[in-house]
């Protein structure tokens, strides 16, 4: 597999260590447990950072009480595994070797942060120290499934407006997560999507989007191995609903089987779209 750029190496070994913890803390410590692996400072500054991000929002902008680990930045993640790094063994092994990576994967981080260019091999460290984080999660979330090793799931979506979902543990749920956003808009108006999927056997991923309201296909892309795909729902007088209703469907290129029938993984956006202004 080529080597990631260095922000797509970033999001990739944000996201992966996002739904390992949210996962396994779950699991070991229950429903508070972002109460138990993070400080009051930190919860707050998540928060904030939800908040700063909502408001560049142009509109839809609602209240954040929890956003959990989607605004913790990697520096953050790094300090929660050293402190509650027996959780991640499982996936991750020894702390003295991989703990060891996610701290060169931060220095590299802080120089890519800094504006300092990497060089040839700095950049295939911070590619591939993301590749083996994301492999490891992935091969621990599939054995925590028992159809995991066929099927590929969603990790996360990111809507042009800013809301996002991350999807949390194995794929035995057909539905990753659903994101009512309360965004108003309007025919004309577009909408991007950003997706990850991962799949245990690194097959290319099919994603299709698609209006619940017309039933009609928006958009259909494929996305290479470890690699972002970019989707966009161009807003028609179809779509307008109260509540309206985008869906992803995800499902292996190059396979026959599906597990949820025509899919293998999905995700939804609610919208309110209203009619255009009379002028």
């Amino acid at each position: 597999m080529a080597a990631l750029e260095p922000t797509i190496a970033l999001t990739t070994c944000e996201n992966a260590l996002r739904e390992l913890m949210g996962y396994v803390y779950n699991e070991w410590y229950g429903p508070t447990w972002l109460n138990v692996v993070a400080t009051d400072k930190q919860r707050g500054e998540w928060v904030k950072r939800a908040e700063a991000e909502n408001a560049r929002t142009r509109r839809g902008v609602a209240a954040v009480d929890d956003p959990g680990l989607a605004y913790a930045n990697f520096y953050d993640l790094l300090t929660i595994a050293d402190k509650h790094w027996e959780q991640l063994a499982p996936a991750l092994d020894k702390k003295q070797v991989t703990y060891r990576l996610l701290e060169r994967f931060e220095q590299l981080r802080n120089a890519v942060a800094h504006g300092r260019t990497l060089l040839t091999f700095e950049r295939d460290l911070f590619s591939g120290v993301a590749g083996q984080i994301r492999n490891q999660v992935t091969h621990y979330m599939s054995s925590q499934d028992p159809a995991g090793e066929y099927y590929p799931r969603i990790e996360s979506v990111l809507d042009s407006l800013g809301h996002r979902i991350d999807s949390q543990g194995p794929a035995t749920d057909e539905v990753a997560g659903y994101q009512t956003t309360e965004a108003i808009l309007h025919p004309g108006e577009r909408v991007g999507f950003t997706a990850m999927g991962t799949d245990p056997q690194d097959r290319p991923l099919r994603w299709d989007l698609t209006s619940s309201q017309t039933g009609l296909l928006l958009d259909s892309q494929v996305s290479d191995v470890g690699q972002p795909v970019q989707l966009e729902w161009l807003v028609d007088d179809g779509d307008v609903t109260e509540t309206g209703v985008v869906q992803l469907h995800m499902y292996a290129e190059q396979s026959k089987y599906r597990r949820f029938g025509r899919f293998d993984h999905r995700a939804f956006f609610g919208y309110i779209v209203r009619p255009p202004s009379e002028r």
